[in-house]
């Protein structure tokens, strides 16, 4: 294996390159990752290897940043972050399983994207995301898990991976309101929680009537299970709430390539600015690390909702 920390000795006699590959993938394919998430991670580590034809030494960050580079200089921003993501998944990997001292590519950071405030994925209008919850006939067990999967995606900003990530421990009741702690971006426990606003709370308990009519039903058990034959009463996996997301959407009439799972958290945080939320208590709702992440939605809602243009007049 030619990825330059040194293997600890007694692992490096039987181990191959590839069946690390594989150890890797398979923990990162448990942990949520796609199936194209996969596929691009595994073609990430190829490229760096290819880059290094064949070099043997210790990686450090400064060849993590002259891979970085050279890539910046004939691929675009997504592809080299991208590349840049699979080296720090795998190296923080080895450096988990004992197998490397520490990961060259952590300190490395990501290529600047142009200052564009606008997002990549749009939100949903509110008459769209009305129309999606509708789409769930609460009279079948599909319909009533994947209404509390949409509402807490809708109304409380969840991500698909947390919504993955959730067991039924985490849904607990703090003072007199239904709270459910989540695992964030790059989160290894559960440490923020969402408020379920009132109104939805029938929602999710109508899901924790159906659920507990399954045999497994212990704190440590998934929130949200799959219903096919196939997997039934197992973890709910990402691509599969990616799926539900987007048949909701064709049932409910969505239209728009810009319109994803995650839209309905961009929609969230959008109408959070919009009926008053301060930027520290957005910040605080979508769990932003970076407040210039939260100031980023506050600008494109004010570029969309209060438009220069609109106070051109030559009417005299």
């Amino acid at each position: 294996m030619t990825t330059g920390l040194t293997v600890k000795q007694d692992r490096a006699l039987t181990e191959s390159a590839e069946s690390i590959t594989a150890e890797w993938l398979e923990f990162e394919r448990a942990e949520g990752a796609s199936r194209l998430t996969l596929i691009a991670y595994r073609k990430g580590l190829a490229v760096f290897e290819a880059w290094r034809a064949g070099e043997v030494g210790t990686v450090t960050p400064q060849t993590v940043r002259e891979f970085k580079a050279d890539l910046a200089s004939r691929y675009s921003v997504q592809t080299v972050n991208l590349r840049l993501s699979a080296l720090r998944s795998f190296y923080r990997f080895m450096v988990n399983t004992d197998r490397l001292p520490y990961n060259p590519a952590s300190q490395v950071k990501g290529v600047k994207r142009h200052k564009s405030k606008m997002h990549k994925r749009d939100r949903l209008a509110d008459g769209e995301i009305m129309a999606v919850l509708d789409t769930c006939n609460t009279g079948t067990l599909a319909g009533v898990r994947d209404k509390a999967i949409l509402s807490l995606c809708s109304y409380c900003g969840l991500r698909a991976i947390e919504v993955r990530r959730a067991d039924i421990g985490n849904l607990v009741t703090q003072g007199d309101r239904l709270v459910l702690w989540v695992w964030g971006k790059g989160r290894k426990e559960a440490d923020e929680f969402v408020v379920v606003p009132f109104h939805q709370e029938p929602v999710i308990r109508a899901w924790l009537a159906h659920r507990s009519t399954f045999a497994d039903h212990t704190d440590a058990d998934p929130l949200f299970i799959s219903l096919s034959n196939r997997s039934r009463g197992g973890r709910l996996a990402t691509r599969s709430i990616r799926a539900m997301v987007k048949a909701r959407y064709a049932k409910a009439g969505v239209v728009g390539s810009k319109k994803t799972t995650h839209s309905l958290r961009h929609s969230a945080i959008t109408n959070v600015i919009r009926h008053g939320g301060t930027p520290m208590q957005t910040q605080t709702f979508a769990r932003h690390a970076s407040y210039d992440t939260t100031l980023g939605y506050y600008h494109e809602a004010a570029r969309l909702d209060n438009p220069a243009e609109d106070l051109i007049s030559y009417a005299g």
